[in-house]
């Protein structure tokens, strides 16, 4: 009995391990490439930063002024990560458009239907430098979780 309860004990601390490289990793372990990316204008300096109508003004509306316009916004609705809710509002991501190698971090403020990302305006505009997104309506982007 006491080699049974020895050895399920290895396999617990084992399981442990890999949750915690997991925990350390896990930006690596959430990021998505070829992402549909649109874009929204938000406007957000012109409406003084409120969230009034986004998805996540629910759970973020009492953050500070500093606090909603430190990032760029996103609508998400991406597959790494986890599908859209509450526990992704306020959370920062790393877009990156391959095609020119330009990135801008963007803090998850919306949800959205188009299976990507729908960038603030001028979140989209700094990695479309080549036009060719602006043209097309989309870009395809790979982005990554982020501290904020």
């Amino acid at each position: 009995m006491a080699s049974k309860v020895a050895g399920w004990i290895s396999v617990l601390a084992i399981c442990s391990l890999f949750v915690a490289v997991f925990q350390v990793a896990g930006v690596s372990a959430q990021t998505q490439s070829n992402t549909y990316t649109t874009y929204n204008d938000y406007s957000p300096s012109a409406n003084n930063y409120a969230l009034d109508g986004l998805y996540c003004a629910t759970y973020d509306s009492d953050q500070s002024l500093a606090w909603r316009s430190q990032y760029k916004w996103t609508a998400f609705c991406g597959t790494a990560g986890g599908p859209m809710g509450p526990s992704l509002c306020g959370k920062c991501l790393s877009v990156t458009n391959p095609s020119t190698q330009q990135s801008v971090t963007v803090r998850i403020l919306d949800q959205c239907s188009n299976g990507g990302l729908d960038l603030e305006t001028d979140a989209f505009n700094a990695i479309d430098s080549n036009g060719a997104g602006y043209q097309a309506g989309h870009l395809y982007t790979t982005y990554t979780f982020v501290d904020c």
